[in-house]
């Protein structure tokens, strides 16, 4: 999170917004570091980061904040850092100069220190041997299970790693066979149209020579267990191992219209290979296929786009989860929306996610498995073809949400333009729905600029005028400024941000190339 300017973002001493939350705290600190402050460092370090304010008081029963200020600036910095280099204190330093930030607000001085997530291998970074996690609610201690997760984490070839008294009879060997039909479909390969099952288990890395026993046999990597196994096996290794697709007909109802679940009668030995093959039609067969046109007044590229969009989405869930977690990889479908859910937080930023700038793969072998077949054809493109999809069509921004506290990532992307979802929430008349289009497209617009736009065609300017403040009043629409010089905008919250840097930048990008 961004250092906060004081002089515009609040309008007195006393205030309500920004508020705390999961990326921001506030802390009351005149004379020395309050006692929970490391805490906060340790749980913003061991999930997304954030900022932490010196100097502000909390009215928990007004829900309002109270800009008091720090009277030893010097001495609390300098007890800052000299904890932050004492191991005793935090376990690894973890804040530096350009970090700490020092404003002020009418007459009172703030300390702002931002706290950076710590890199995924290199966690939990712990006060005083504890490690804490950021919720909703503030700081907790991690769990056993958030620990368990914590070091897994810093193990390397996680489904790699080889497994004894497991073999073939461990396999689906239809799984096996199907994904041998699509090698030889996809390669020249000749080799694995001939190959046994084991010749091509072996080539395929699923089954790896012990190096460690003088005996030197093969065995079944866990990658290869979880990509091709039989049910009952998989859950010996991994006991809440799941996998569920869910179709609602509307984005409201409780009751599921299709489901696609491991340990349902009619998917015995459901598998990662088998789930996706089952999974990616009835996704596919999700998206509307809709007659848009573009600027230039040809077929628009949404069918094809969504579809290739829900596929990144699902490989993306299926290689990147932690399946040593304790929730189910879950795929909802429903008319406005796909939502991909999966057991492990990203190990790359959103951004670096959604611009593609790095893949950090928590499962080699899934991945590869996927690759070798073309199903997963580039490292890290998932996110930049999930961000095309959304930007080409208009359509709501893709949401990706991480629960620290279950340590669950949610990738949600939605099937429709801005104007059809907030109709949907508001029923919007034609001028209404003429604002927001006009919105989506411009970014920003001034009332001269969108009133010459519509021809009078909706009335006089004042009836006009009620239309937008309507918006307003929904907390649609935001405006900046006052009298002529003022601005539209929409609403937009800190996800919604980081998204449009990302587009920025992708824009900004592609005008210099």
């Amino acid at each position: 999170m961004d250092f906060i300017n004081f002089e515009t973002e609040v309008n007195s001493i006393t205030f309500s917004s920004p508020a705390e939350g999961l990326e921001l705290e506030y802390k009351t600190s005149s004379f020395r570091l309050p006692n929970s402050f490391w805490e906060t460092v340790s749980s913003f370090a061991n999930t997304a980061g954030g900022l932490i304010v010196l100097g502000v008081s909390e009215n928990k029963e007004a829900h309002t904040y109270t800009i008091v200020g720090v009277d030893d600036i010097e001495g609390v910095r300098q007890s800052l850092f000299n904890d932050n280099n004492n191991p005793s204190c935090i376990s690894k330093p973890v804040i530096t100069d350009q970090d700490v930030r020092i404003t002020a607000y009418r007459g009172k001085r703030l300390i702002q220190i931002q706290i950076h997530p710590e890199q995924y291998n290199l966690r939990p970074v712990k006060y005083r041997d504890i490690a804490y996690v950021r919720t909703d609610d503030g700081d907790r201690k991690a769990t056993e299970d958030q620990l368990q997760y914590f070091l897994i984490e810093q193990q390397r070839n996680i489904d790699t790693e080889l497994l004894n008294n497991f073999d073939i009879s461990d396999l689906n060997l239809k799984t096996v066979k199907q994904y041998q039909d699509e090698l030889v479909e996809r390669t020249t390969f000749e080799n694995y149209q001939t190959q046994d099952v084991q010749e091509l288990l072996n080539d395929l890395g699923v089954c790896r020579r012990d190096r460690t026993s003088s005996e030197r046999k093969y065995k079944l990597c866990k990658g290869g267990l979880l990509f091709f196994g039989k049910l009952n096996s998989i859950m010996d290794v991994y006991p809440r191992f799941q996998l569920d697709y869910r179709k609602y007909n509307s984005d409201k109802a409780e009751d599921w219209i299709d489901r696609v679940s491991s340990g349902d009668l009619n998917f015995p030995d459901l598998n990662i290979f088998s789930f996706y093959k089952l999974v990616l039609p009835k996704l596919q067969s999700g998206v509307p296929d809709k007659y848009l046109q573009d600027n230039n007044l040809t077929r628009g590229s949404y069918f094809a786009d969504l579809q290739l969009a829900a596929k990144e989405a699902l490989v993306n869930a299926l290689m990147h989860a932690y399946y040593n977690g304790q929730t189910a990889i879950k795929i909802i479908d429903r008319p406005s929306y796909f939502e991909f859910s999966n057991p492990g937080q990203m190990r790359v930023s959103e951004e670096s996610f959604l611009r593609g700038q790095d893949s950090v793969t928590r499962n080699d072998e899934v991945a590869m498995l996927f690759r070798k077949v073309g199903i997963s054809e580039k490292a890290a493109s998932g996110g930049p073809r999930i961000l095309l999809a959304a930007t080409r069509n208009h359509l709501l921004d893709p949401e990706v949400i991480v629960d620290y506290e279950r340590n669950v990532t949610t990738i949600r992307v939605w099937k429709v333009d801005v104007v059809s979802y907030i109709d949907s929430e508001i029923k919007l008349d034609e001028a209404e729905k003429f604002i927001i289009d006009y919105l989506n497209e411009h970014g920003v617009f001034k009332f001269k600029d969108i009133f010459d736009a519509t021809g009078s065609q909706f009335g006089s300017e004042s009836t006009f005028r009620k239309k937008l403040q309507y918006l307003i009043d929904e907390d649609i629409i935001l405006v900046e400024g006052k009298g002529r010089s003022s601005r539209y905008v929409f609403v937009r919250t800190e996800e919604q941000m980081r998204v449009d840097r990302v587009k920025m930048v992708k824009e900004l990008e592609k005008k210099l190339l």
